[in-house]
């Protein structure tokens, strides 16, 4: 029973020593090491790309500017050409309309045309008839004078 007793003191004593000593190393201040490492080359190569990709940057949004600037251009162009199509299209509606107008008067004054000659083949055979009868009666009279004047 020493034995176990022996051996719970000297557990004891183990675990106040190492206790002790934790403790020790926990309530010392971390000395802070400064390590310097020579990266100036580095800072230098990523302070140059940093530079060049805000240079890159910079150069791209002039780009995406001047685009939406020719996009705005662009698009008033065809927004103007789009309106002088539609007006376009309203002067060629009138142009044949006037024209649908003028072939349907042309037709009808074709119409009257052939109308009127007709008419004036009507007259020009009446006409013409007359002319035959007016010499078929100078004929009668001067048949009827020279009866008279053998009577």
């Amino acid at each position: 029973m020493n034995q176990k007793i022996a051996f719970y003191l000297l557990s004891i004593i183990a675990i106040f020593f190492i206790g002790y000593n934790y403790s020790q190393f926990n309530i010392e201040p971390v000395k802070p090491e400064i390590i310097t490492i020579n990266n100036n080359d580095a800072v230098e190569e990523y302070k140059s790309n940093n530079l060049s990709l805000q240079l890159q940057l910079e150069e791209l949004n002039n780009q995406l500017i001047f685009s939406l600037d020719e996009l705005k251009i662009t698009s008033q162009k065809l927004n103007l050409s789009s309106s002088k199509i539609q007006v376009l299209e309203e002067q060629l509606s009138s142009a044949q309309n006037a024209f649908n107008l003028s072939d349907l008067s042309l037709i009808n004054s074709s119409t009257k045309l052939l109308e009127n000659e007709k008419t004036l083949k009507e007259l020009k055979k009446a006409l013409s008839d007359a002319e035959l009868d007016i010499k078929l009666i100078k004929f009668d009279l001067k048949i009827e004078e020279a009866n008279l004047q053998a009577n």
